[in-house]
């Protein structure tokens, strides 16, 4: 396959169509494996939703009657008061209504009296006879539904975690994903390109997949990190005086005064930030460092005219100790802002006039992809793309998203999730694939057949320790979330026993005197009270065990099913295990 240039226009011309054939394919391809009976099921689902309406309005009538029988008892129990008021109907004051009026008005609210306990019998019979049906419909559409269920089981079984990574890779050959994130490839992060690991200390990862493109390594990674902010804690405290004044006779009077105090107090407060980014390792430019900020600047306006006036005298500045030196398609400058590059010949020997119309095109394209929604940095040999529209994305391939029973929902579903998670994932490369010379670079080391080639790495430890939840693992006075690490304490058997530390906060309620000028004209203690939080950490411990074979190996979709359901009989024969993205875990 040829490298591609130009990202944009390989979407719009090949890509988008030939991943819609792919998941066409595919899905195709499980309906047959699954063996399910189509038309039986839209029969089935066809009853159901018929069910369902009936159901609907028969609950909607029943309501309304039971309404209209608490009206009528609430009418006969006022006509019990008749005898009392008919008695003392003289005495009654009705302003402008006349006696007779009087007695005719009491003479219909009795008839009503009467009446209503006979309309109610009646009604008794009816709220019965819909009851009835109610519960029958309800009957009905729960035995319908599981047999909706029951005919696409056999479909269900086999989504699996890797099925939209694969068609992507089919779409996309020169994009590699690995079954799960491997300790080699945090190896070779750090040996060859250079990646600095202080970034994992303050996070945890919620979600990382990896992988090659164009034989390069990347990871797309979800975490969570802990900052400190302020919240704002208010007080109040009512003060009284009094003062001595003269009235308007000029006599001496005593008048009393309040006011509410109000103080404010502002506190430490822990925030918990998620973040998705998409980390890319490669050996051009390798002294090349650069921070670019989405700005919108591509579409023209009056700010990409004063950015370009900026950018022009910050060029001409030779006072400073920037390099900087403006490039002749200055529409490209202004777009693509990045007067912080460090290296004016390695910047250039990235963009060059091809990678500066494809940067430009994707930029200002909104159609197919998403425009300009992304930061781009540079640090020597590791970029960083976080682009608005990945961080929307729920990365997350679980296939119990697909999961339905009736078939024409869930092939909805199916083509709706991933078509757009290939042009997600699509267009947050698409920024590293508009620079030809990354896509002609490659390390010189062998990055396959080594020894950690086949051992999850400690994101995929934490990745699993969040899919199973805080809940199994924070302190008993956390009151925040927390944030999870891992450790592996013990190896054994192809299975690993990693232990988890989620660092949380608990709160401890405090009081500080604030003070305050009241306008008696003195200083007035105002209590606020506060909450002081304290670090706690929560442990627990998790089993998991690797699969590299199923998805390295052949199998059918039934086959890799029947697979996966081996491998949790034999690692969790209580039934407590996960398998998630040819890892399989338990508690």
């Amino acid at each position: 396959m040829q490298d591609i240039y130009d990202p944009l226009k390989s979407y719009a011309e090949e890509f988008r169509e030939k991943f819609q054939s792919v998941a066409a394919e595919t899905f195709r391809g499980l309906v047959e494996d699954s063996g399910i009976d189509i038309a039986a099921n839209k029969v089935t689902v066809k009853a159901l939703y018929e069910t369902e309406d009936r159901l609907s309005k028969v609950s909607s009538a029943l309501s309304r009657w039971r309404l209209v029988r608490i009206i009528l008892l609430l009418v006969a129990v006022a006509g019990l008061l008749l005898p009392v008021l008919t008695a003392n109907a003289n005495d009654w004051d009705f302003g402008r209504i006349s006696d007779g009026a009087a007695k005719f008005l009491l003479a219909t609210m009795a008839a009503a009296a009467i009446a209503a306990p006979v309309i109610v019998f009646c009604l008794n019979d009816k709220i019965k006879f819909l009851s009835g049906e109610k519960e029958n419909l309800e009957k009905k559409v729960t035995a319908l539904k599981q047999e909706a269920w029951r005919q696409l089981e056999p479909l269900n079984k086999l989504y699996d975690w890797d099925l939209t990574l694969r068609m992507i890779s089919k779409t996309v050959p020169k994009l590699e994903f690995d079954p799960f994130f491997t300790h080699q490839r945090v190896l070779d992060l750090e040996k060859i390109y250079k990646w600095d690991s202080s970034f994992n200390e303050t996070r945890s990862v919620i979600y990382a997949n990896s992988g090659l493109i164009n034989g390069n390594p990347f990871v797309f990674c979800k975490t969570r990190k802990m900052e400190w902010g302020t919240k704002v804690y208010t007080g109040t405290k009512t003060i009284h005086w009094t003062t001595l004044e003269r009235d308007s006779s000029g006599k001496l009077c005593t008048r009393h005064h309040s006011q509410t105090l109000v103080a404010e107090l502002e506190k430490p407060f822990p925030e918990f930030l998620t973040g998705t980014r998409l980390i890319y390792g490669n050996t051009a430019a390798p002294d090349l460092k650069f921070k670019r900020k989405k700005s919108g600047y591509a579409d023209g306006g009056i700010g990409a005219w004063f950015k370009k006036r900026e950018l022009r005298r910050f060029s001409r500045n030779l006072d400073d100790d920037s390099e900087y030196t403006m490039m002749q398609n200055e529409e490209f400058e202004v777009a693509f802002e990045t007067k912080n590059r460090n290296d004016e010949r390695q910047f250039r020997l990235l963009f060059t006039p091809l990678a500066q119309r494809s940067m430009l095109s994707l930029l200002k394209d909104k159609v197919f992809g998403y425009g300009d929604d992304f930061d781009f940095e540079k640090n020597e040999m590791i970029n960083c793309i976080i682009a608005e529209h990945l961080s929307a994305m729920d990365l997350e391939t679980n296939p119990k998203r697909y999961r339905h029973y009736d078939f024409d929902e869930a092939k909805r579903i199916f083509f709706k999730f991933n078509q757009e998670y290939f042009r997600s994932i699509y267009f947050a490369f698409a920024p590293l694939l508009c620079v030809p010379l990354y896509q002609q670079m490659r390390s010189c080391e062998d990055i396959y057949g080594k020894e950690w080639a086949d051992r999850a790495s400690f994101w995929e430890h934490e990745s699993l320790a969040n899919f199973w939840g805080q809940k199994y693992f924070k302190h008993p006075d956390c009151v925040t979330e927390s944030i999870l690490k891992t450790e592996e304490i013990s190896r054994g058997n192809g299975e690993s026993l990693v232990k988890v530390f989620a660092h949380g906060f608990r709160k401890e309620r405090r009081l500080t005197y604030v003070q305050k000028w009241g306008l008696d004209g003195s200083l007035h203690d105002v209590p606020v009270y506060w909450d002081e939080y304290l670090p706690v950490c929560g442990t627990g411990t998790f089993s998991a065990a690797e699969d590299p074979d199923a998805a390295r190996q052949a199998y059918s979709p039934n086959g890799r099913a029947e697979h996966i359901a081996q491998k949790i009989r034999d690692f969790a024969q209580d039934g407590n295990g996960i398998y998630r993205r040819n890892m399989i875990s338990r508690l």
